[in-house]
This record gives C-alpha cells, sequence and structure tokens, in this order.
C-alpha cells in the first residue's frame, strides 16, 4: 500500500510478480509507503483508510535483499502512516503481450461495504512500470474529477470523421 501522488494505491498481484521492486521504485522517486504486506483498513465515512499494523510500520521485504526499513534509508518522509484507498492495481505477469493495449480491465474492489476502483495491469519488465503506475494513478485522478481521455478521444475522432478528414 502506497500514497502516490496524494493518492492512496493498492498494489495486488501473485508472489513474485515485484510488486515490492515497484513500491520500492516509487518510494525512491518521492512516494511514500505505507504499508508492505500487512494492510489493516478501517471505514471513515464513505472511504477505507489503509495503515499498517502497529509496530511494522516502514519495514519492507525485498526480494534478495531480505527486510529494508526505509525511514532508515530513505528518510521519514518515506513512510506515511495512512492513505485513503483510491485505486487497486492488480498486477499480471505478462511477457507474451497477450494482453489489452488500449483500455486496462476495469473492476472493483470491495471491502467492508466500500467499492474502489481496480484494474488490472499486465506486469511487463520491459517496460517502464514506474511510470505506469505513475500515470495510472493521474488517469484515475482524472476521472474522479469527471474526465475520461478515452470518451475525449472518441468524441474528437468522431468530429474529424464527419468532417471528413480522417
Amino acid at each position: 500500500m502506497l500514497e502516490v501522488f496524494g493518492q492512496g494505491l493498492l498494489l495486488e498481484g501473485k508472489s513474485g510478480v515485484g510488486k515490492s521492486d515497484l513500491a520500492l521504485a516509487l518510494v525512491d522517486r518521492g512516494h511514500h509507503l505505507i504499508a508492505d504486506d500487512l494492510v489493516e483498513f478501517y471505514v471513515q465515512g464513505d472511504s477505507l483508510i489503509a495503515h499498517c499494523r502497529r509496530g511494522l510500520e516502514g519495514f519492507m521485504e525485498v526480494a534478495g535483499l531480505g527486510i529494508v526499513n526505509l525511514p532508515r534509508l530513505y528518510g521519514e518522509q518515506a513512510v506515511k502512516d495512512h492513505a485513503v484507498l483510491n485505486l487497486v492495481l492488480q498486477l499480471d505477469a505478462c511477457s507474451d503481450g497477450a494482453y489489452e493495449r488500449l483500455r486496462p480491465l476495469q473492476l472493483s474492489w470491495q471491502l467492508q461495504g466500500i467499492t474502489v476502483p481496480a484494474w488490472h495491469l499486465p506486469y511487463i519488465s520491459q517496460r517502464n512500470m514506474t511510470i505506469v503506475v505513475e500515470t495510472a494513478v493521474r488517469l484515475n485522478l482524472a476521472r474522479q474529477q469527471g474526465y475520461d481521455a478515452e470518451f475525449d478521444f472518441q468524441a474528437r475522432l468522431a468530429r474529424i470523421m464527419k468532417q471528413g478528414t480522417a
């Protein structure tokens, strides 16, 4: 669980898919870890608030390195104590290009009666997944603010086609 651009982000996926490496890269870029594997949630109003189990804040398991203490390595700003959950990214290992290129598979994620947007995101080692995840968070934030790039693109394309310039 991280906070990226002020948005709470939960990374899900099978063991070994790259969640911890991705979280570490996001922290390195100035974002904040909330919790590694021991994320706890509580309801506040119509939001899910995520936090780390008390006593384990700032610790993270990194394959090949073992347990790391992020505040010790990156400073206290690397960790926040809680965040509102805004988006869940379900990372799926994908190496053969067999995935939807134009649109993430959109789902919803529910806990304690609260529904949060969730997307399946192919994790491809040849891509800069840190940038992809940051962009997914920005895209979700734009959607929360009422902007849908896909709808905008389709409307513009329809106007161009109607004008006969396509």
